[in-house]
């Protein structure tokens, strides 16, 4: 039996995904995600990866991914890179550590690395390169807490045109929008109300989990970032944030005031995001009859994105026999680390 780790350090989550191999199969596995402001507490890394691993048991090996580089507690990505590879190996010492590049190739972190920059923000890659092996013909839609992967997949390969974010983003295959963080003033600038357009305040009043709180479409459970205001995460407090985004009270507006906003909210959400797969599709012959998989957070979203467009949705491979782990970056380069070593 070989047990791999597989972890993928954000600025606002840490995830992680034990799988255990028997004969080149995942047979079981376990994942974890927990909330936590690397911007904030940087500091707090070390000791939230010790709870996590000792949480999921000992691993024989173990594989990195990250966008938590970009958080500005680092002067540069690269100084990022450097500290949350030195943070697994304090946390977690002597076990073999690897990294997902941003060619998709496993290489080991043994103190030795050039570049740190070719395995900053790679976990995209590893959840579509497994993929690619399930599903080889399909668009992978990732929405998260705070961004929304887009990336098409045909003939069982990656036809993503860009590697690095920024080349991501200018290309149409990196959003950032998500389920949770993403403040409402990043998605509209206005809102109707009573029968006119009104401008709204660029504050950090409420965020996308304050929509989806108010609609219905996320529980109480789903909201595990922090709220804007520090207070409770629950439909009222969603409305009373969402009210402030109009500088008003939500006891000065009615119920269905409240419901039209968080809903025109959430439309123009789906719009920049079904806007964004339509860039991506508008370069691949008959784009728009690829099949969809929509995992993270948002899911929902993605799904409500196809069906605008008419297009099939499927679920997400589960990576275990027992099923008990899903399609996610962390249990994908865990997976991907697992049948390399087991083949070796």
């Amino acid at each position: 039996m070989i047990r791999v780790i597989g972890w993928d350090i954000g600025g606002a989550n840490v995830k992680a995904a034990r799988l255990l191999f028997t004969d080149g199969r995942a047979e079981s596995g376990r994942a974890v995600r927990r909330y936590f402001e690397l911007w904030n507490d940087s500091g707090g890394l070390r000791s939230l990866l010790q709870e996590i691993h000792s949480d999921l048991g000992s691993a024989d090996a173990m594989v990195l991914t990250m966008t938590g580089e970009l958080c500005d507690a680092f002067h540069d990505r690269a100084e990022g890179v450097a500290y949350i590879i030195d943070a697994v190996r304090e946390a977690v010492p002597g076990i073999p550590l690897y990294a997902v590049d941003l060619d998709g190739r496993l290489v080991r972190l043994d103190g030795g690395e050039g570049d740190l920059l070719t395995i900053a923000a790679t976990n995209w890659i590893a959840e579509a390169r497994v993929l690619a092996s399930r599903q080889p013909d399909c668009l992978m839609m990732d929405i998260g807490s705070t961004t929304t992967d887009l990336i098409p997949i045909l003939d069982g390969k990656l036809a993503a045109q860009g590697k690095r974010d920024i080349e991501r983003l200018a290309r149409g295959e990196l959003i950032y929008t998500g389920a949770l963080r993403t403040p409402v003033a990043a998605i509209v600038s206005q809102i109707p109300m009573r029968g006119v357009i009104c401008r709204i305040s660029a504050e950090y009043f409420a965020i996308s989990a304050d929509v989806y709180l108010a609609l219905g479409r996320l529980k109480p459970e789903d909201y595990t970032c922090a709220t804007p205001d520090g207070r409770e995460k629950t439909k009222e407090g969603a409305l009373r944030r969402l009210a402030r985004v109009a500088c008003e009270d939500s006891k000065h507006l009615t119920a269905g005031e409240l419901h039209a906003l968080a809903a025109y909210i959430a439309e123009k959400q789906l719009q920049q995001i079904t806007e964004g797969m339509l860039h991506v599709l508008s370069r691949i012959e008959n784009g728009l009859r690829l099949s969809v998989v929509s995992v993270g957070i948002g899911a929902f979203l993605g799904e409500a994105c196809a069906r605008r467009l008419t297009l099939t949705t499927c679920d997400p491979p589960a990576l275990t026999d027992r099923g008990s782990v899903t399609l996610s970056p962390c249990a994908a380069a865990a997976y991907l680390l697992g049948q390399t070593l087991s083949h070796g």
